[in-house]
């Protein structure tokens, strides 16, 4: 707690950092969390090292503690664990802390839609579709729905693809000159009207379809 109100949040990181090396696993634990929160190059510096650790438990908290971060410096971090994962547990790990920061609105649009691309050729099983369409959903531009509407067809996801689709369509049809880009919205509103087993999705969806459909001077 004093850590986290300290002035000086470098200094308060190269104290637990020196911590970190004679704790156990439980307590690193309790100092990754602490660390997440003051945020720095000297913190991230020692939660990159945990992520290295031999013990399970260390590495998973540190790639929470990243997950909590205040900037998307950690980003490359869990992103290169993701890759490096022994397992499927380790991977989906990584994946839901690095797409929590690309989901986490704090940061520009156009970054979270980097980290997102980035991440694509990685996502595999449905948990993974369903974490990577959830962060999409919260970016609400253009290229973001580029990605999101291929996940239309994939039967595993269609609602939670629907889903993000009806989110970025309705910010979308918010903006004031939508008309060139009102034409785009009206296929993959269709879909997701047509094949989503979700009633109440498919109502908004259809909403916003006929919204879209008139700015794009469409009956």
């Amino acid at each position: 707690t004093l850590s986290v109100r300290m002035d000086n949040p470098e200094a308060a990181a190269e104290k637990l950092a020196t911590a970190m090396n004679q704790a156990n696993a439980e307590k690193k634990g309790a100092l990754l969390r602490v660390l997440s929160t003051i945020g720095g190059q000297t913190a991230l510096a020692s939660v990159r090292s945990a992520v290295k650790a031999s013990d399970p438990e260390v590495r998973s908290a540190a790639v929470r503690a990243l997950g909590d971060w205040k900037t998307a410096d950690a980003g490359p971090d869990l992103l290169a664990s993701a890759k490096e994962a022994g397992n499927a547990k380790e991977k989906l790990l990584c994946l839901r802390s690095y797409l929590g920061l690309a989901g986490n609105t704090d940061f520009p649009a156009d970054q979270r839609l980097s980290m997102c691309r980035e991440v694509k050729p990685l996502i595999e099983s449905t948990e993974e579709k369903r974490l990577f369409l959830s962060a999409l959903g919260n970016i609400q531009t253009q290229p973001a729905l580029t990605l999101v509407t291929p996940y239309l067809d994939d039967e595993t996801v269609r609602n939670e693809a629907g889903t993000a689709v009806v989110a970025i369509a309705g910010r979308l049809l918010e903006a004031r000159d939508i008309s060139k880009l009102a034409p785009r919205l009206v296929e993959p509103l269709q879909k997701v009207s047509q094949n989503t087993s979700n009633a109440d999705l498919a109502q908004r969806a259809t909403a916003l379809l006929k919204q879209a459909q008139a700015a794009a001077g469409r009956n």
